[in-house]
């Protein structure tokens, strides 16, 4: 169940996978999915697509990059919807079904999927915890539909657990992760944001039970703070 599968195992599983795209069909999605990526960022999303047998096209697959001022670097997370994986799963012809839901335990918000696959004695199962993903301070979506936004997350977790598909998630997946780090990054800089962080500040951080790194500056700090208070 864990074996990995290479561009030929996949496109013999999946014949009928798209794998390659016409001249027009790469300048459109060069034009529109990945303009804002470089060049080695959209070979890796092409070879991303070719590899899966998605089409961007189709909203089956996206590239997002945004800035991690965690890390200072432009990162590229490839992001496969709920359906592009249920695509994957069909074209296998080994995809048997697939049952989900939502439960409350202690007073918790629990999504759950399970995935049957014809090779398997047993399904393939995956949970969600809604506070782990809960994006509702950005996306009202959360808030108003948080059974059916955490309910793709487990279905999606277990659809890629099943048919072994590696280095991609589902927006749903993501999108607080990269919601806390664009927050972040867009945070204005302080006046004094180099100079060497208060005493006041770093006890707000012990107080917190955030850890102190030596020589941080008050920027620093008003992230970190920002940061925690932000999931």
């Amino acid at each position: 169940m864990d074996k990995k599968l290479t561009i030929k195992d996949r496109k013999k599983a999946q014949p009928n996978a798209v794998f390659y795209f016409s001249e027009a069909e790469k300048k459109t999605i060069v034009d529109t999915v990945t303009k804002k990526l470089d060049v080695p960022q959209q070979n890796i999303f092409f070879y991303t697509c070719q590899s899966l047998g998605l089409n961007p096209l189709l909203n089956e697959i996206a590239a997002v990059l945004y800035h991690d001022s965690r890390t200072g670097n432009n990162t590229l997370s490839i992001q496969v919807m709920r359906d592009g994986f249920l695509t994957i799963a069909h074209r296998s012809g080994k995809f048997a079904g697939i049952e989900s839901g939502v439960r409350e335990e202690n007073n918790k918000l629990i999504g759950w999927a399970k995935v049957y696959h014809k090779d398997f004695n047993q399904p393939v199962m995956q949970e969600a915890d809604f506070a782990e993903y809960d994006n509702s301070a950005r996306n009202a979506l959360w808030k108003t539909k948080p059974k059916t936004m955490i309910k793709k997350v487990a279905e999606s977790m277990a659809l890629r657990k099943a048919f072994n598909i590696n280095g991609v998630y589902a927006p749903e997946e993501m999108e607080k992760e990269i919601s806390v780090a664009k927050n972040i990054a867009d945070m204005p800089p302080l006046a004094d944001g180099d100079e060497p962080a208060t005493d006041a500040q770093l006890e707000t951080l012990k107080a917190m039970g955030l850890g102190i790194t030596e020589g941080m500056t008050k920027q620093q700090v008003a992230e970190t703070i920002r940061e925690v208070n932000s999931k």
